[in-house]
């Protein structure tokens, strides 16, 4: 099982290494492994996830040591990032409205 990011997790992802890069006292080598761990957990224990609100196939799974995670679904080979949400805001709504309406028609999800 793989790991792949979708398109609307482009921003989140910028949003992330933004945040890190503009915030000097963080450290943004650390929140990068943080990352990497969360996403070798998921390949080892994909459903590890919590479900995220009232979205039946959307879990998330918290970045450690940050305030990022990761919202995404299981496939039969793939896990599929569909946002780097930063839990202080509500801007994963638009991730996940796109991702019902097209990147989940096109992907076969």
């Amino acid at each position: 099982m793989g790991v792949k990011y979708l398109p609307t997790a482009a921003y989140g992802l910028r949003w992330m290494r933004r945040y890190y890069r503009e915030n000097p006292q963080l450290d943004l080598k650390a929140a990068a492994a943080a990352l990497k761990h969360a996403e070798r957990t998921l390949v080892e224990f994909p459903f590890s996830g919590e479900r995220y609100e009232d979205f039946e196939e959307v879990r998330e799974r918290q970045i450690s040591g940050t305030s990022f995670s990761l919202l995404y679904t299981v496939s039969s080979e793939t896990i599929w990032i569909i946002d780097v949400r930063d839990v202080r805001g509500n801007r994963s709504a638009e991730a996940l409205r796109e991702f019902i309406k097209t990147v989940r028609r096109e992907n076969n999800l």
